[in-house]
């Protein structure tokens, strides 16, 4: 097939002018035109590949494929058998709809550890046996079952949406779909409770411009995420209802949070800013660094006297 170098509409090589108006026959003989090569993996979806500017480039790279497929050589065509764990990732993490998750640093923050240990490895070489070598490598290190899982998850999202997208075959997310997690559903749940003289102390304690971040916590159950990004927009002070959008949300889809007196109090006497619509903010910058605000949460647990962190006996965390 020939690419048109005006529209790119590939077509037969015998086409002369292609619909756009482009002289095909000048474009090749200027070396302009591409030529694209198209054959069915056994596994029997379609396949293109651009191949050059000649018309022998594209003969010749056709026989091969067609000799690779005669020999059963079915690694040699995917493009897999090339392809890195971390160029794989860096093309994911630029997809408009990842870049658009709200657990996005997270998802950058866990491929990026996977890929100090897989991410020169082509990705049709990783196999179970690696998966669970990672696994109590990381248990090794001390990292929760939970925190393990994440990574192997995220990285499974990955190879599956390249799998969708006919980067990759099958057999490259067998292994990802066939190693068990670590956590055991329900061995992980919560059971501290905060009493109200450790509330009392928690806000005593916080610094002025961090108070507002405790009180929409405590009296409205955001996370930290959704609070970082909480927008004057989402407030509607008629109903007394923070109506957050469904791209503010982990879950993807609106949530409706009511607000009682302390939030109706914390929004009367908090400053609008004039350069954002934020509603937290430090000296009119917004607040939404996650690591400052926890280090934040942190520094106020120690002010009031209670653990932080879950390995401590009764510690919390935000």
């Amino acid at each position: 097939m020939t690419e048109c170098p005006m529209c790119h509409m590939k077509q037969a090589t015998k086409n002369k002018i292609c619909k756009c108006g482009e002289n095909l026959d000048k474009a090749k003989r200027s070396k302009r035109v591409r030529y694209w090569i198209s054959f069915r993996l056994p596994n029997g979806k379609q396949r293109r590949e651009p191949v050059g500017f000649s018309v022998q480039e594209a003969r010749d790279a056709d026989g091969k494929r067609r000799s690779q497929k005669r020999e059963n050589r079915i690694f040699d065509i995917l493009p897999e058998s090339k392809i890195t764990f971390h160029e794989l990732s860096s093309w994911y993490l630029n997809l408009k709809s990842v870049k658009k998750l709200s657990s996005y640093d997270r998802v950058v923050q866990a491929l990026n550890q996977f890929n100090l240990v897989f991410g020169n490895h082509l990705v049709n070489s990783i196999k179970q046996t690696d998966l669970e070598d990672y696994q109590d490598m990381r248990k090794s290190q001390d990292r929760a079952p939970a925190t393990i899982d994440m990574e192997i998850k995220y990285a499974q999202a990955l190879i599956t949406k390249a799998f969708d997208n006919d980067k990759i075959d099958g057999r490259c997310l067998k292994p990802f779909r066939k190693t068990k997690k670590l956590l055991t559903a329900g061995t992980n749940a919560r059971n501290t409770l905060i009493s109200i003289e450790q509330y009392l102390s928690l806000i005593s304690n916080a610094s002025t411009h961090y108070k507002g971040v405790l009180l929409l916590a405590f009296h409205t159950g955001m996370r930290l995420g959704e609070i970082r990004q909480l927008k004057w927009s989402y407030i509607d002070k008629d109903a007394n209802i923070i109506r957050l959008p469904k791209e503010a949300v982990k879950e993807g889809r609106i949530k409706e949070i009511p607000i009682n007196h302390h939030i109706k109090t914390l929004l009367k006497t908090t400053p609008i800013a004039l350069h954002h619509e934020y509603v937290i903010s430090y000296m009119g910058t917004p607040m939404n660094g996650k690591n400052s605000l926890k280090k934040q949460f942190q520094a106020t647990c120690i002010k009031a006297n209670i653990p932080y962190g879950r390995k401590l006996p009764g510690g919390i965390t935000f």
